[in-house]
């Protein structure tokens, strides 16, 4: 018995991180998910769709852009777990959509990915989601978009 006791206090540690980062995938696999959903409904709806990202609350959804919230029945919401934090950095590019519409049923100016009917991702989108759990980038992944721009990915979070 105390065998198992001391074996058990020597792997729970590595045990506990592999948790913490099997926590960290599966939020950075879900967001990755809703941005799919997001070109795939905006393609079957034929009409522009937001995938907005809350960082101070570590939330983020999916809804058409209108001007109430309540007219879009298929809107979505998600709360990361507590440990994890979103950060969506500033690009270099204003945020103007080619139909200056940006601000349309989003009254926070919330960073979001634009998905354009024809399923394509407007200029003014996010280009960079970063999920951190703890300090630094040891524990970070991000949700970029991909070399030919034609979609997001997963990769560990660089430096900046």
């Amino acid at each position: 018995m105390v065998l198992l006791a001391i074996g058990a206090a020597m792997v729970a540690p590595s045990m506990a991180s592999f948790y913490r980062g099997r926590l960290l995938s599966s939020e950075a696999k879900r967001v990755l998910a809703l941005v799919h959903y997001g070109q795939s409904r905006a393609i079957a709806e034929g009409v522009p769709v937001l995938l907005w990202i809350n960082a101070k609350d570590s939330t983020y959804g999916l809804r058409v852009p209108t001007t109430e919230a309540a007219s879009d029945q298929h809107a979505t919401s998600f709360s990361a777990d507590p440990t994890i934090k979103l950060d969506t950095p500033a690009t270099d590019t204003p945020a103007v959509s080619e139909q200056d519409d940006e601000k349309l049923g989003l009254t926070d100016g919330l960073p979001v990915i634009r998905f354009t009917p024809d399923g394509f991702y407007d200029e003014s989108s996010v280009r960079k989601i970063i999920l951190r759990q703890g300090e630094g980038n040891e524990n970070a992944l991000e949700v970029v978009q991909t070399a030919n721009r034609l979609g997001y990915e997963i990769r560990p979070a660089t430096a900046n």
